[in-house]
């Protein structure tokens, strides 16, 4: 590597590192700011609101400002130098630009790799804390395309879960006795918890064993709609297919194949793989915005564009996650399209740069 090559990617690493880190302190000033109210009532103070902060960042936030950083490093590592005609000068010394540009797009490439790992080993263990942290030690547990979650007598499995509605689906609870033998099972299409311990349940079989007496047959009753007084379970209504893994998505996409909750975990599967690589796409929008300034003499109109376009990257992308999780568009091939069509623009982008 030339030393041209050297210089530009040590200011964009220093510069994706600097914009990265202002940047997760700039959210986490928001977070804290936005839920001043929760850390007064709280009785761990701001000790416990840090710590929310901090698991809360690299669950939800990372995988958006890893591709913001890249982009911005790389446009203003490029656009200060064609601005100060450090471009120019190269030209001049018989050096070409692409010297500069491929060890960028390769940094871009490592950029997304490194985004990938953070968001499924760093990204996914902060997400479970944050869970265990807001509805204490109990936690649920994936196995076999579901979640199960223990607490008390009670063990409970669910397919899948709305917080917003309050609404569980593909509900199974076990009652169990204080010998640990089952007494009672319940299962049910829905069920709808009023946060008062009410459960509205949607399609329910109920099953009645008697743990004293094996060989007795158990009592079957099916009911369309029933109403249930259990313990109201808050943890369970985290059991989303979000917080899962790349490796659990595709478990729990093969053991619900053709559900409605299968298609939901193929959108947020392939938006999960293709979310890390925006980073390199962003790089490649980031390289002819940043040569432009060259031409312009300014960074403002460039670096507008450059807003504007990764503004209608992530609209695009929330739309078409949305769309593709109710069946409406593709789920393996909506983000992928986005993703490579902004690579091609990136591409033809570069194209029309006077180089």
């Amino acid at each position: 590597m030339s030393v041209v090559s050297r210089y530009f990617l040590a200011r964009f690493v220093t510069g994706f590192a600097a914009v990265l880190l202002v940047l997760v302190l700039a959210v986490a000033v928001v977070e804290l700011l936005g839920d001043f109210e929760d850390v007064v009532a709280s009785s761990e103070g701001f000790a416990g609101a840090l710590s929310f902060v901090a698991l809360r960042i690299p669950s939800q936030w990372l995988p958006l400002l890893v591709p913001v950083a890249a982009f911005v490093a790389a446009f203003f590592t490029l656009g200060s130098a064609a601005r100060s005609l450090e471009f120019v000068a190269l030209k001049a010394g018989g050096v070409s630009p692409l010297r500069v540009l491929v060890p960028l797009t390769l940094a871009g490439l490592v950029v997304s790799g490194l985004g990938l790992l953070a968001n499924e080993t760093l990204g996914i263990r902060a997400h479970e804390a944050w869970r265990r942290q807001a509805h204490g030690e109990d936690q649920l547990e994936f196995r076999r395309g579901s979640f199960w979650y223990h607490r008390g007598r009670y063990v409970y499995n669910v397919r899948d879960a709305d917080p917003q509605a309050r609404q569980l689906r593909g509900v199974a609870i076990f009652e169990l006795d204080r010998h640990g033998r089952l007494v009672r099972s319940i299962q049910a299409a829905r069920a709808h918890v009023d946060g008062e311990g009410r459960w509205q349940l949607d399609d329910a079989v109920i099953r009645t064993f008697a743990p004293g007496a094996p060989q007795a047959p158990a009592s079957f009753e099916r009911l369309p709609h029933t109403e249930l007084a259990l313990q109201d379970e808050p943890a369970l209504l985290e059991a989303g297919v979000e917080g899962l893994s790349i490796a659990h998505l595709r478990e729990y996409r093969a053991e619900h194949a053709g559900d409605p909750e299968a298609l939901r975990a193929a959108a947020l599967l392939h938006d999960r793989i293709t979310e890390p690589l925006s980073a390199f796409v962003f790089v490649l929008l980031a390289i002819p915005l940043g040569l432009q300034v060259e031409r312009t003499r300014t960074l403002a109109l460039p670096a507008m564009r450059g807003v504007a376009a990764l503004f209608a990257f992530w609209t695009l992308r929330e739309y078409g996650v949305a769309l593709a999780s109710q069946g409406i568009a593709p789920p393996a091939a909506t983000p992928w399209l986005i993703l490579g069509g902004f690579a091609v623009l990136g591409a033809w982008l570069l194209a029309r740069t006077p180089r």
